[in-house]
């Protein structure tokens, strides 16, 4: 494993996957906090499916901003790669509204549980 929580594989597979796809600047539609700045832009060009113990309010990253917080995004904790989907577009991947929807469902259902535990 690397510090990035990538195996060595993993992590040669994506950086030989994308060193053709860095842009010298953000595209005009990309939304980002200033605090989470990168170091290297990429061009949209590969759908990963991830995994995460939860969605998480966050005043830093931009996904979904605005559609359940006025000023903040959505975050993912704990994220983790599953795979790369070669079958899917960038405009295939999830959209602000299905990230919120995501997370309100997720919101609901913890809701949910802890109403069982109650009755426990």
């Amino acid at each position: 494993w690397v510090g990035t929580g990538f195996k060595e594989e993993v992590l040669e597979e994506r950086s030989t996957s994308l060193r053709s796809k860095v842009i010298p600047k953000p595209k005009s539609y990309y939304q980002y906090g200033e605090s989470t700045n990168p170091d290297v832009w990429f061009e949209a060009s590969e759908v990963w499916e991830v995994k995460a113990a939860d969605l998480t309010i966050s005043p830093v990253y931009r996904a979904a901003v605005g559609k359940v917080d006025s000023n903040k995004g959505i975050s993912l904790r704990f994220p983790r790669l599953v795979r790369v989907r070669p079958d899917k577009a960038p405009e295939q991947a999830s959209s602000s509204e299905q990230v919120a929807e995501m997370y309100t469902a997720q919101k609901h259902n913890h809701n949910d549980k802890q109403d069982d535990d109650e009755d426990d």
